[in-house]
């Protein structure tokens, strides 16, 4: 029996259910990617498809390595697929779960379609540790609070082996259809993007292996007392890895258990607990779908936000707010497409708590320009941020860049690399502005929009 196997944000060879499902029921195998421009523009930013460009060149020199061709077209999802399935006689299909909503509708529709043709549809969760369908409260009801539905994941979570890519003979079905070119898929998509990251980012499987050994080896022993600080080299940056599926969080979690001798150290601890919160925002947006675009808590739907606030908005995506530490996180966010996860939260609360524009609009910025936007994880960042999230007491978590940056940067290192017009503030104090014509003057008070922010929240009832 030959069999299809379906790439999409599984870039990866190791720890893929779907391929060595593929080879252990199949006689033959063939892998494809299908690129449905309509559903890649949905589902990913402009930086997003950098990535994915480069994550599959990559896999494919991999796969080339071992004589096996990655077949990529260019249709819409499902007819495409059902097309060559029919026409090529495939009695199944093996596929890694793809958690983002319009990914889940079109697998659906794609398993109706296929029943129709009496080929077999075979589906495997390797986004997450836990199938969020299965994880409830004692009363039977999804968590809506991050530390008791961790509590409940780690007292259930089994090891899972990590499969490596299998490693005896297998044959190679051969599709003849039209190839799309990865270059020609994406010209013209992301130009703005590819001089910019490359000197920043190697994407692909073996070069997220690569950063997870040196992360281990280098930062994980000081990871709970350096990962705030913006400045410093203390986090993984294994977010855009996992975002494309070039490792997942098993292949981690095990990396961690096997270079052990011992418990796991309140660093390493503090650092699975981290993924554990990208487990949780699937989580929600699997219980709760609605949070794609409305408040998680039903109550801030009627929030007075500003209005008119599109001039702001664009300083803010800009970088010139006159904010030292929100415009060098905003440019080093457009420079590499990453940012620091506690420069994330300076920047959120500043753009909707100091300058009141709705968390939407911030979290549409950080799809475009993100390599490592996902849906759940930057909604659900956005929400908790904003005060609208998965929190018990939010609106009155306001930061305040100055004092977040005179904690977070002491010695001003990551503000000084990033802006060029660094001195915004005298020496004298972080709150005494200079009045220099020639640099940018904050757009606003940050007291006075403290204040205005906790009055309009404390009328939400």
């Amino acid at each position: 029996m030959k069999s299809l196997v379906l790439f999409s944000n599984d870039l990866r060879l190791d720890d893929n259910d779907a391929i060595n499902a593929s080879f252990s029921n199949s006689d033959e195998s063939t892998f494809l990617f299908v690129f449905d421009e309509k559903l890649y523009k949905k589902t990913h930013g402009s930086a997003n498809l950098w990535w994915l460009e480069q994550s599959l060149i990559s896999l494919v020199n991999r796969l080339r390595e071992k004589n096996i061709p990655l077949n990529i077209v260019e249709g819409e999802y499902v007819k495409t697929i059902v097309q060559i399935a029919e026409k090529y006689n495939f009695g199944s299909i093996y596929l890694n779960q793809n958690l983002h909503p319009d990914f889940i509708k079109v697998e659906k529709l794609l398993n109706k379609e296929l029943s129709k043709i009496n080929v077999d549809f075979n589906s495997f969760n390797k986004s997450t540790l836990v199938d969020p369908s299965t994880i409830l409260n004692k009363s039977g009801e999804p968590y809506k609070v991050y530390s008791p539905f961790y509590k409940h994941c780690k007292s259930i979570y089994v090891q899972k082996q990590v499969l490596n890519f299998p490693k005896n003979p297998f044959k190679i079905f051969n599709l003849n259809e039209t190839q799309m070119d990865i270059g020609q898929i994406f010209s013209n998509k992301n130009t703005r993007w590819s001089s910019k990251f490359e000197s920043h980012w190697r994407p692909g499987e073996i070069d997220a292996t690569k950063k997870l050994k040196s992360f281990f080896k280098s930062y994980l022993s000081e990871y709970k007392d350096i990962r705030n600080f913006p400045g410093t080299a203390g986090t993984s940056k294994m977010s855009p890895h996992l975002r494309f599926g070039e490792i997942t969080t098993n292949q981690i979690i095990n990396f961690f258990n096997f270079h052990q001798d011992h418990m796991l150290s309140k660093h390493e601890e503090h650092y699975i607990k981290e993924l554990y919160w990208r487990e949780f925002s699937y989580y929600i947006l699997h219980h709760f779908p609605y949070v794609v675009n409305k408040p998680f808590n039903k109550k801030y739907e009627g929030f007075e936000w500003e209005k008119n606030y599109e001039d702001n908005l664009n300083l803010w995506k800009k970088g010139k707010t006159g904010i030292r530490i929100v415009d060098a996180a905003m440019r080093e966010l457009w420079e590499t497409g990453w940012m620091h996860n506690r420069t994330r939260m300076i920047v959120a609360s500043f753009l909707t708590k100091n300058l009141l524009i709705p968390w939407q609009e911030g979290e549409k910025w950080f799809k475009d320009t993100l390599l490592d936007a996902d849906i759940a994880n930057n909604v659900m960042g956005w929400q908790w941020v904003s005060g609208c999230g998965t929190d018990a007491a939010p609106y009155f978590r306001i930061f305040n860049p100055l004092l977040q940056e005179e904690k977070f940067d002491p010695d001003n290192s990551y503000t000084k690399k990033w802006l060029d017009n660094y001195n915004l503030y005298s020496e004298d104090g972080l709150n005494d502005l200079l009045v220099d014509k020639n640099l940018i003057k904050p757009i606003v008070d940050l007291k006075e929009s403290r204040n205005k922010a906790l009055e309009r929240f404390s009328r939400i009832k």
